[in-house]
């Protein structure tokens, strides 16, 4: 597949001997560049979406796809583009909010899987969420973690920006060590937007509460060979409260979606526990009430590196309890 003028594509050979992942790579043309997924146990009738986030890729799931598929059902995640396998536009212009929901919404249209499942985390899930908004018949399932995504009245729409603008601007050049130190937003921003080399595997421990091997703090480093390449992962928290009026009115959208929702927020995410995000979604989702919400115990933002056996364990019985 030819690539896009403006973009990137990281080495394959950056990606070779990875720790625990040994998946066939599958990819798509989306929007004139290469978009990666994981694509399991394709025999299986049921399909379940895995995305992620900023700053991480598909890897982040190699534990629970194995698992998922043992239990009867097709995985396929995705690499957002920008990160992971996928193509890297080199403008951080490009890495638009909107332009995220577009790549995924024409991922999720040509593989023309209906009626599936999903579990969303991170960017994840702000991206995910959009999509189903605009393709509603995508899912009858859904599995939320460590994700937001919700309405905002005028005033917050017009302050939630500037805030967090302000906060990203005081924390300045914000180290690795700084940001350990005191994990907000401000130094998660700053630290994006300033940082050289963007040290992503350290990163990614840093909101782990499991020690991460050498090799799996190589795996996430690996997308990113060079500064070239961080246009994605730099611009990401600078968008988080952008395009207010559309995610509004996508949020409308998916209060009218029915289907069976559960959250699984953990109890040691610095950015959303007990901030109530999990039960804005228990309380607008019509198919969250009286579903088996659980916090996961024990897990930081990166849950899946945390609690990845009992993730897909609570996934699966979900699924099965729910008749999916």
């Amino acid at each position: 597949m030819k690539m896009k003028a403006n973009t990137l594509r990281t080495p394959d050979e950056a990606f070779e001997n990875l720790s625990d992942y040994p998946f066939t790579p599958h990819y798509m043309e989306v929007d004139g560049m290469r978009l990666h997924y994981v694509d399991e146990g394709r025999h299986h009738e049921k399909t379940i979406f895995l995305f992620h986030g900023q700053p991480s890729w598909s890897y982040l799931y190699r534990h629970m796809i194995p698992v998922l598929v043992e239990a009867g059902y097709r995985v396929i995640a995705p690499d957002l583009i920008g990160f992971g396998k996928s193509d890297k536009p080199v403008s951080s212009d490009t890495h638009t909010y909107g332009n995220h929901v577009k790549w995924m919404s024409s991922f999720v249209a040509q593989l023309g899987i209906t009626q599936a499942a999903a579990f969303f985390q991170d960017w994840g899930g702000m991206i995910g969420l959009r999509v189903l908004a605009q393709q509603p018949q995508w899912l009858n399932r859904l599995v939320v973690a460590n994700t937001a995504l919700g309405e905002m009245n005028g005033l917050q729409r017009f302050i939630l920006p500037k805030i967090l603008k302000l906060l990203a601007a005081k924390a300045g050049k914000a180290s690795l060590e700084k940001f350990a130190g005191n994990m907000n937003y401000g130094n998660w921003a700053g630290y994006f937007k300033h940082a050289e080399p963007l040290q992503v595997g350290e990163i990614l421990q840093t909101l782990t509460t499991r020690q991460l091997t050498p090799n799996e703090v190589k795996a996430y480093d690996a997308p990113f060979p060079n500064a070239n390449f961080y246009a994605a992962p730099r611009k990401m928290p600078q968008i988080v409260a952008s395009e207010l009026k559309q995610v509004n009115a996508d949020w409308q959208k998916l209060k009218a979606w029915q289907h069976p929702v559960l959250t699984l927020f953990s109890d040691l995410d610095p950015f959303l526990a007990d901030q109530g995000y999990d039960t804005k979604f228990q309380e607008n989702f019509l198919g969250a009430k009286n579903q088996p919400h659980e916090t996961v115990e024990n897990a930081s933002h990166f849950l899946q590196e945390d609690q990845s056996l009992l993730l897909a364990k609570k996934t699966i019985g979900w699924l099965q309890q729910t008749r999916f």
